[in-house]
Order: structure tokens, then C-alpha cells, then sequence
């Protein structure tokens, strides 16, 4: 966990267990009206390039709100959320942090945070311009808990330079499945005697994600209205097995060489030459050791009046219910969703930002412009983005990628791996 210094105190915000003190009370003084001294504690998720920009918006928002002071602090995903888990169970959670639509429902059923209706009802929370096939997504039994900061969603990555260099053609227009793994079946051979070894992919079909969208074109969700797994042992089965033939002709990079990357991106390192991943990736892939050209086309569909997609809300913003600062929170909550200098310091980086005036500041040129053209074309065929997955579905997720993995490394099989998800998930579920 990094922490940040406090300018206007002159102290540092020290340890991981002060957040969790301070979340309650939010320190300073807990009367908390306009124009008197309020401190509000702020989490998020992300690596040091987010932090820094997150930085520089708590930076402005101090400016224009003197009587504020804002201690953040954020980790990386997996331990963020055990930070967050042990602050719920204490009832010291930040003012506002960063939320996950999958964590949405665990959060807010349980009223851990606080429905923002009454803020975003008078204005002081402004999503007049937020789509509303969107906002589905950041409610819990019919109460906004979760203020979307921005819209992500999924692409499918060509490496352009490698695929030349390996003398295979870069796919145009719409794909199937079965010509997409065809494609990556030629990388994996093409690529076989490469220096260093060139692979198709990393193993798509361990993709949570991924799964949704191919289980949408099958006309099924993941979970069903009433919080139940949505597809069979079949539907698994069917989708898990697209991996042996690719594991078998290099389409897919063998798992134990992915390890040995140390947690580099196989695209960006150029040890593959395609991946379906979330669009605003496009930075981190082409600042890879390889730097490569990279073109976006929309994910595979076996048929395109029927792609399964939709913009995912990549980052929401919620409030603690037990924060005595409700009003400032959410104030701050605005500031960061709406605010055009904000969205100036982030660019694409969270993914397109779901607010217009937030939207209309940017200038986008490169890398970003890349990014918002795909994000223009996939907002075209996006349907209603689904409501919150019920309560547990981030652990059924860590499940399916695991046994997935399993499936990879040959640890286990395919027919034993379903067997085991299905004995584990249904459980998993509140």
C-alpha cells in the first residue's frame, strides 16, 4: 500500500492502519459545514502513473476547496480489496474509494455504503449527461451506491509489426470465433522458431470477462435475475475446451513461459501477437519492452447483429455510510467524475469518461485517439450494460480463472475442472 503526503500538515500519512482509523471519523473536525476544516480519507486501486494523476486532481480540488483536506491512498487490486474488506468489518471504511461493479452489491446490500440518490436528486452530484443504458450498473436494490467515473470494454489487440515480421496477414473486419483461434493457431506456428518465441495469445478462455461476452452471444449471463449461476456445466465445458487445440499449435503461449515473465504483458514484451483485453490497455501494451503497433478490432462474434457487448463502468466512485462528511464526499465524488481539468490529467487512462463535459475537454491525439475511436465504435453496437453481479461473483471469478489456469498448466482436466467449478461457485454466492 503507498500513501500520500499531506501538504497542508506537513506530516505524512503513515501507515495502512491509520486509513482504516480515519475512515469512521474522517479526522479533522467531524461538524464537517461549508467553510469549516474537514478532512476526507480517499482509497483507490492502480500502479504509480494512476496515482500520480490522482495526485494532481486532489492537487486542484484542494485549490478550490481550501477548507478540505484529502488523504489518499491506494495498492494494487488484490490487496486493495483486502484492505477494504477488513475496514468494512470494522465500519471504517474511507469517505470514498474507488469501487468495482463486482464488489457492488457485496458493498452496497449490506449498507456499508451509502445510496447517493438524495445527491445526485439535487444536483450536487451532476449525471444528467451520463447514459443511461449505464447507470444499470451502479445501483443495488434500485439506489445508486456507485458514481461511474468512466466506460470501458473490450478489444481485440493485433501486434502489426510481429505479425508482418512472422509473414501473417493483420485481420480486418468482423472475425468468428473459430477464425480468430485460426488466426492465432498461424502466429503459434509461424512464430514457432521465432527468436524469442512468438505464441498466438495468452489463454483467452481463462478471461471472466471474455466468457461473458461469448456467454451474451449465446443468448445467456453469467448470473441469473435471481443471483444464480446463469450458464451449465455444458456451456463451461464447451467454452474451457477452445484452449486444448491452441495450447497444442502455440495459439496459446504456454503457461509456464507466461510465469517467467515476471508479470511483464506477453503482448507488450512481444512474446504474442494478439489479446482480447480491455480497449484503454493500448498505453500499457505499446510502452512494452517490445513497443509495438497495435490495432483494435471488436472481439469475435459468430454473429454480428448479435456481439454480446456493452461499456462497463472500468472505475466507480462510492461513499462510506459512515462518513460525517456525506456532503463534501460528495462534492469530491463530482469533482472527480465530472471535473474537465480532471479529465485532462487522466486522458484515456481509466477508459472513456462517462461524463460529457468530462468527455468534451479532451484533445486526444496518438495513443489516445486510438483509444477513443474504438471506444466510439464499440459504443455503437454496446447494449444495456447489466446490472451488478450478485454478492460473492468476485470470488466465483478468482474460481473460473484459477481452474482455468489449472486446465492451462494440465494440472487438471477439462471435465475434472468443470466438475470442480460447479461444486465450488454455486456455494460462493449470497
Amino acid at each position: 500500500m503507498s500513501t500520500r503526503k499531506l501538504r497542508r500538515s506537513g506530516v505524512a500519512f503513515l501507515a495502512v492502519g491509520a486509513v482504516a482509523a480515519l475512515g469512521a471519523c474522517s479526522g479533522g473536525d467531524a461538524s464537517g459545514g461549508d467553510g469549516e476544516d474537514v478532512t476526507l480519507t480517499f482509497a483507490w486501486w492502480g500502479d504509480a502513473s494512476r496515482a500520480e494523476r490522482y495526485e494532481k486532481a486532489i492537487d486542484l480540488y484542494e485549490e478550490k476547496n481550501p477548507h478540505v483536506t484529502v488523504q489518499s491512498s491506494y495498492a494494487s487490486f488484490a490487496d486493495y480489496w483486502t484492505s477494504r474488506n477488513t475496514e468494512a468489518a470494522s465500519g471504517s471504511l474511507p469517505d470514498v474509494f474507488q469501487m468495482d461493479v463486482t464488489y457492488l452489491s457485496q458493498y452496497g446490500s449490506s449498507g456499508q455504503i451509502a445510496p447517493l440518490d438524495e445527491f445526485t436528486q439535487d444536483g450536487t452530484i451532476d449525471i444528467s449527461t451520463f447514459p443511461e443504458t449505464v447507470m444499470p450498473a451502479a445501483k443495488v436494490d434500485g439506489k445508486i451506491v456507485g458514481i461511474p467515473t468512466s466506460t470501458g470494454g473490450i478489444a481485440t489487440f493485433f501486434n502489426t509489426g510481429l505479425l508482418g515480421d512472422l509473414g501473417v496477414d493483420v485481420p480486418t473486419g468482423d472475425l468468428t470465433w473459430d477464425e480468430y483461434d485460426a488466426v492465432l493457431s498461424q502466429v503459434g506456428k509461424a512464430g514457432a522458431d521465432a527468436d524469442p518465441q512468438v505464441s498466438g495469445s495468452v489463454q483467452y478462455t481463462q478471461i471472466w470477462t471474455v466468457f461473458e461476452i461469448w456467454l451474451a452471444q449465446q443468448g445467456k449471463a453469467l448470473f441469473t435475475a435471481d443471483g444464480a449461476l446463469g450458464f451449465t456445466e455444458a456451456d463451461l465445458a464447451t467454452w474451457w475446451e477452445r484452449a486444448t487445440p491452441l495450447f497444442e499449435d502455440g495459439g496459446f503461449i504456454d503457461p509456464k513461459r507466461a510465469e517467467q515473465l515476471n508479470g511483464a504483458d506477453p503482448l507488450g514484451s512481444g512474446i504474442t501477437a494478439s489479446e482480447l483485453s480491455f480497449y484503454n490497455f493500448l498505453v500499457r501494451f505499446s510502452e512494452g519492452s517490445a513497443a509495438g503497433d497495435f490495432a483494435m478490432t471488436l472481439p469475435p462474434a459468430d454473429d454480428a447483429s448479435n456481439r454480446g457487448l456493452y461499456l462497463k463502468p472500468s472505475l466507480e466512485l462510492s461513499m462510506s455510510a459512515s462518513s460525517e462528511h456525506p456532503q463534501e464526499a460528495a462534492k469530491f465524488i463530482d469533482f472527480i467524475a465530472n471535473d474537465p481539468a480532471v479529465s485532462k490529467e487522466f486522458g484515456l487512462s481509466r477508459g472513456a469518461p462517462i461524463s460529457q463535459p468530462a468527455l468534451d475537454a479532451l484533445e486526444p491525439e496518438g495513443l489516445d485517439k486510438e483509444i477513443l475511436d474504438y471506444w466510439t465504435q464499440l459504443s455503437e453496437v454496446a447494449g444495456d450494460t447489466p446490472p451488478p453481479p450478485p454478492e460473492g461473483a468476485g470470488a466465483v471469478e478468482v474460481e473460473f480463472t484459477r481452474i482455468a489456469q489449472d486446465i492451462g498448466f494440465g494440472s487438471t482436466s477439462l471435465d475434472d475442472g468443470v466438475k470442480e467449478f460447479f461444486s465450488i461457485a454455486p456455494g460462493m454466492l449470497g
